[in-house]
């Protein structure tokens, strides 16, 4: 697996967001968000997503923690919250494979070949690649 950041400018960050948990579903090992416990002005579909995520969550300081979530029962909800959250993480049996952080202002993803051909229509930027961009 490739580790690429997600380059979304001029895109819809939460499509681009919600394509991006879609491709990986197949790969999906466990799951966690932060959730507000004050709702902002999130769409109906956003809010009743997180409701459902906080069901399952711990509230502490005025966040809800989703915790480790290892059942797929929960990923329809977490995919319609995820791009609204400060923090949401997916992880593969082994590592991480999608990062959002700050309302999906940050997109790190690890793909397979075949899902990085999957998603080519995005403006996928090898980390590495980021990284050396990046230094002054």
């Amino acid at each position: 697996m490739k580790r690429f950041v997600v380059d979304t400018d001029g895109s819809d960050e939460v499509a681009v967001c919600r394509l991006i948990l879609r491709t990986v579903a197949a790969d999906v090992h466990q799951y966690e968000t932060d959730i507000p416990v004050a709702d902002p002005d999130w769409p109906a579909d956003v809010a009743a997503a997180a409701e459902a995520l906080r069901a399952v969550g711990r509230t502490d300081h005025g966040y809800t923690m989703s915790g480790t979530i290892r059942t797929p029962d929960l990923w329809p909800a977490f995919v319609t919250f995820a791009p609204y959250a400060y923090d949401a993480t997916v992880w593969n049996a082994s590592q991480d494979i999608v990062s959002l952080s700050d309302e999906a202002q940050s997109i790190v993803v690890r793909l397979t070949p075949a899902q990085h051909a999957l998603l080519g229509s995005l403006r996928l930027i090898p980390e590495r690649e980021w990284r050396r961009r990046r230094r002054p």
